[in-house]
């Protein structure tokens, strides 16, 4: 159960017996005739003296129970608490031996001098368990030793009782014959029961579900109850009286209960687990070895295994760390190191170790004991390093090593590596040695040619894989922009650029212009410089003022190597199809020696041919798009595109709960243009007209050709209201505007007819009521002497 869940049932259970205790006393309140009982004195006594001695010897069993288990817990909080409750019942046997009835005790006895004592055991119970919280458990003997507190303890607990029997008449009375309790002592009484109080819920914040805390609450709410208790007897020999002395006696049993939790249950817990742990720390003793001999007859097994275990790894470096931790558990020794040669001429780079210390990165074959072995191409054995000065790294002779075995690494016959081991013994190692770690070289070198035949193979499938997507992105008509993004993106990943840029050709009078379409890692900055460079007519870059070549002669111009601004080496990839330059991308590293890979020119080639093929075929695809969807004369949407655009945005309107308005309108007396100054000139206007729409409507409205001299305005998210203003005042611009024709001015005007859907309609053929309504509309307004807007409605 988790440790809230326990903290609340705990807090739970208080509050039951917190409300069962105080109902106890409630009923004695509200039935004092059938419950309240003033006992006699002697019987009063009586009772009394037994429920004090049950307190005292409890208190006194507090004490002893911390007392022993001291030295084996050592904690201090609980021998505060047990000190507390030592001087509590050494002044509860003084509050007995004082109640009047009693025998004198030194003093004359007296209800006042009982209750003085009682209210200071009571404070001081109360104040101690408070003051307890802040006491470490865990305490220095030093500093905390139980004979010093515990004198302190008695002469407090002495200089108390003597002060109440000396100084008596002179203290505050806190009970009055006749009247009872006094102001003073209900007041202390209620200081002692906020005490209480402020306990419980401190000891709630730590750790409330532990069972010693547990208890040390329930105490602490018997001691709440019993203070609530004494604050209503008015009869020093009343039931409340009674009751309260009850309550104190099971917050004592509790505040017992707490400490033989901590101080005898808890250490003896502890002394079983420990007696658990090394029976258990025996058997696995007794378990290893077991395991110890039986690895000892499995060795051999296991290094002939070695070899097909390395050899299945895909990790080139995980491989060869396998490698040289097993030489290291093998030959016992901690200082291990394994090379392999780069660049030419060949240096030796440390790739895996076991060290107590980092060694050099790079070795020089001429300055080191791995560059000996690997001149030497034979296993090698050095008994005496210091026999070498000239080779001896400061590292190894501060280690202490003193004597050396190598063994070359071979692949396909050539050396390319070394594995070596040393020990700070002289003469530690034989040819047997030297032999036996050849071994583990083989397998070094057997791993690193299966690594790299696995690496070469997942190289050329990601290869394929980038082909293949490029391709199907080519084969899925995307737009120019897309594609070239596409691609651009999966190459900067492919190359781990550090930044990237894709522009896209345009051929205008004026020559070749950039587009970017893509970029990463570039800022505005570059990429304005690079337009600058890539414009056609410039000589800023290898191929400057290309922008056609022979087709023939594409395969001359592959990927360029250049670098701009000074800041970044860069790669650029000219995409060319049919002669023409369609498209570049250009690769940054901001690391001067990276660049494309050496080796991939082949297929950086392929995938540069297909993508230009590619961005030709999509510019097709958007012109012959284009043709399909425009008007030739206007280049407005044609009826057809008209239709797809207007229940596009019905659906819209639908979903989104707006109006959508429409206008039709229709050039008055077309005819009599055609007929006074021909065809052409009645294209001229319908042109003209074209580009009226385009400017007077707003860009998010979709002005088309109807057809012959109709045309067509979707008006989104535009009411009937806006709609018929916008149709009047475009009629009035119209009527007002020239339309010229070489010499001529044309003067027209139009009728138009608009129509609205309001917002949330739900009709099924709303389009087709749309325009029926708008055609009505026009209609109405041709037959009412045209030049005029007229709004029609919807049907339904």
């Amino acid at each position: 159960m988790s440790p809230l869940i326990n903290s609340l049932k705990a807090n739970i259970n208080l509050a039951i017996l917190a409300l069962l205790l105080i109902g106890i006393l409630g009923l004695i309140s509200s039935l004092p005739d059938l419950l309240y009982v003033v006992f006699p004195q002697d019987i009063f006594l009586v009772i009394h003296s037994l429920v004090e001695s049950a307190g005292i010897t409890i208190g006194l069993c507090v004490f002893l129970v911390v007392w022993y288990g001291w030295p084996k817990n050592q904690n201090g909080r609980d021998l505060f608490i047990a000190l507390t409750f030592l001087a509590v019942g050494i002044i509860d046997m003084a509050h007995v031996l004082s109640y009047e009835g009693m025998p004198d005790f030194l003093t004359l006895n007296s209800e006042n001098k009982a209750s003085l004592f009682w209210i200071i055991g009571r404070l001081l119970a109360s104040g101690g368990l408070l003051f307890a919280i802040f006491i470490p458990s865990r305490t220095k003997p030093q500093f905390f030793h139980r004979l010093y507190f515990t004198s302190i303890v008695m002469v407090v607990v002495v200089t108390l009782i003597g002060a109440v029997l000396l100084f008596e008449p002179y203290l505050t009375p806190v009970y009055a014959p006749g009247e009872g309790q006094t102001a003073a002592k209900i007041t202390l009484e209620y200081l002692a029961m906020f005490m209480n109080l402020v306990s419980i819920y401190a000891y709630g914040r730590r750790n409330p579900s532990q069972q010693h805390v547990y208890f040390l609450r329930i105490s602490l709410v018997f001691s709440l109850m019993s203070g609530a208790a004494f604050t209503l007897y008015s009869n020093a020999y009343d039931i409340y009286n009674v009751m309260g002395h009850l309550y104190k006696t099971a917050a004592y049993y509790f505040v017992l209960r707490s400490l033989l939790e901590t101080s005898i249950l808890r250490p003896y817990m502890r002394i079983s687990r420990l007696a658990r742990a090394l029976r258990n720390l025996a058997i696995q003793n007794i378990e290893l070895y077991k395991e110890a001999k039986e690895s000892e007859r499995h060795l051999q097994q296991a290094f002939i295994q070695l070899g097909s275990v390395l050899a299945a790894k895909n990790d080139l470096d995980e491989m060869l760390q396998k490698v040289v931790a097993a030489t290291s558990t093998v030959f016992r020794c901690d200082h291990v190191y394994l090379g392999l040669s780069e660049g030419n001429p060949p240096v030796l780079k440390l790739k895996a170790y076991v060290s107590s210390f980092k060694p050099p990165a790079k070795l020089n074959l001429t300055q080191s004991f791995m560059g000996k072995v690997f001149c030497e191409k034979k296993p090698t054995i050095v008994s005496n390093i210091t026999f070498y000065p000239e080779i001896i790294i400061d590292d190894l002779e501060q280690a202490g090593l003193k004597s050396m075995v190598g063994a070359p690494i071979r692949h396909n016959g050539d050396v390319i590596g070394v594995l070596e081991v040393f020990s700070r013994k002289e003469r530690d190692f034989t040819q047997h040695d030297a032999q036996f770690l050849s071994v583990f070289s083989h397998h070094a070198g057997e791993a690193i040619k299966n690594v790299r035949a696995y690496e070469t193979t997942v190289e050329s499938f990601a290869e394929l894989k980038l082909l293949y997507d490029i391709v199907k992105d080519i084969a899925n008509q995307l737009s120019p922009a897309g594609l070239l993004t596409k691609v651009s993106e999966k190459l900067s990943d492919l190359f781990k650029a550090d930044g990237a840029v894709a522009f896209i050709m345009h051929r205008r009078d004026d020559g070749l212009h950039t587009e970017p379409v893509f970029t990463k890692g570039f800022d505005v900055r570059e990429i304005n410089h690079l337009q600058r460079i890539f414009s056609d007519g410039k000589n800023a870059w290898p191929w400057g003022g290309i922008s056609a070549i022979d087709g023939y002669d594409e395969h001359n111009h592959g990927l360029i190597t250049m670098s701009v601004l000074l800041a970044r080496r860069m790669n650029i990839l000219p995409l060319l199809a049919g002669g023409n330059l369609v498209g570049l991308i250009v690769f940054g590293w901001n690391d001067p020696v990276m660049e494309i890979p050496q080796g991939m020119e082949m297929m950086v080639g392929t995938i540069a041919g297909q993508t230009a093929i590619g961005l030709e075929r999509a510019y097709l695809y958007e012109n012959v798009q284009a043709m399909a969807l425009t008007d030739p004369l206007t280049k407005l949407s044609n009826r057809r595109h008209f239709e797809a655009r207007l229940n596009e945005e019905i659906s819209r309107a639908k979903n989104n709960c707006s109006p959508i308005s429409l206008i039709l309108l229709d050039i008055d007396f077309f005819k009599k243009v055609n007929d006074t100054w021909g065809h052409l000139a009645g294209d001229a206007v319908l042109q003209q007209m074209g580009i009226l729409l385009k400017e007077k409507f707003k860009i998010t409205d979709i002005p088309a050709r109807y057809g012959g001299e109709e045309f067509a305005v979707i008006l989104s998210e535009t009411g009937g209201e806006e709609a018929a203003a916008l149709a009047e005042e475009f009629r009035n611009h119209v009527a007002k505007t020239c339309f010229p024709y070489d010499s001529e001015k044309i003067f027209i005007t139009i009728s138009l007819g608009v129509a609205t859907i309001g917002s949330c309609s739900s009709g099924k053929d709303d389009g087709t009521d749309l325009v029926e309504a708008a055609d009505r509309a026009l209609y109405q307004a041709k037959q009412s002497g045209r030049n005029r807007a007229i709004i029609g409605n919807c049907r339904g």
